[in-house]
């Protein structure tokens, strides 16, 4: 009974690991996808600037939208608390991957800085000299915001299969604990019966006893307390037996 509960503690945690594991990287695939959402956000904001001829306000906003997805970038690889989610830092497996998205952002950042947060009349002449002239600079930031978006993409992608391999996993450890705890329990059910097999064999043979039945005798095997007290049983009817005829000539 120790080891059924043993295994079955056993099997309880392991599963409970693979299950924790597989919550995390649904958190991990929904803070991959807010990547996404992020990301068309900032898009949105920088289409209303150029709409709207780069309105400070706006260019507020777009510098609150770079933050948000330049936190939730570093959050994806980092972990921890990030819109109540508790986040557990990227499997390793994932980190080129990140890499490639962190260097999309770096590129796409890059633009947006010299371009649109600071071309300002103290920009140095070495900042100006990487200015993209505003007909083209739309497109440079649809195309590095496309990238991010790709890349994105893909790991939400490799994620979801990730997971979806992981709960495969899950359920095959299931089965198999499933079968090797019916297998522990069977084993179990053998070891009670073949004890309680001489105790019910006793109690019927003493059942016999008393109704007369000297003739009565009890298997046993091994060298256990069952086997000596059902050897002793044996004996005692035995001695009752010889008594009993012993008495019956003596009273002839």
């Amino acid at each position: 009974m120790v080891i059924q509960i043993a295994f079955v503690i056993c099997s309880f945690s392991i599963l409970s690991y693979y299950e924790s594991q597989g919550t995390h990287l649904g958190n991990s695939i929904n803070i991959a996808g807010k990547n996404r959402f992020l990301t068309s956000s900032l898009l949105l904001q920088i289409s209303e600037y150029f709409s709207q001829e780069g309105i400070s306000g706006n260019i507020s906003k777009i510098g609150s939208a770079m933050n948000q997805l330049e936190s939730n970038i570093l959050a994806l690889k980092q972990g921890g608390m990030i819109s109540d989610i508790d986040l557990r830092p990227l499997p390793p497996i994932f980190v080129e991957d990140w890499n490639t998205i962190y260097q999309e952002w770096v590129s796409l950042k890059g633009i947006l800085t010299n371009n649109i947060m600071q071309p300002t009349e103290s920009t140095n002449l070495a900042t100006a000299n990487t200015l993209i002239p505003d007909q083209a600079l739309k497109t440079t930031i649809e195309n590095g915001a496309s990238s991010l978006l790709n890349s994105s993409n893909g790991l939400v992608t490799e994620l979801g299969e990730y997971a979806r391999l992981s709960s495969q996993n899950s359920m095959i450890l299931q089965g198999i604990f499933a079968g090797l705890n019916i297998a522990v329990a069977a084993v179990v059910l053998y070891l009670v019966l073949r004890i309680l097999r001489p105790i019910f064999d006793l109690t019927s043979a003493t059942s016999q006893v008393s109704k007369g039945n000297l003739d009565v005798t009890v298997k046993s095997k091994g060298s256990d307390e069952l086997s000596i007290l059902t050897k002793s049983f044996n004996s005692m009817a035995k001695s009752l037996k010889s008594y009993i005829s012993k008495q019956n000539e003596l009273t002839k």
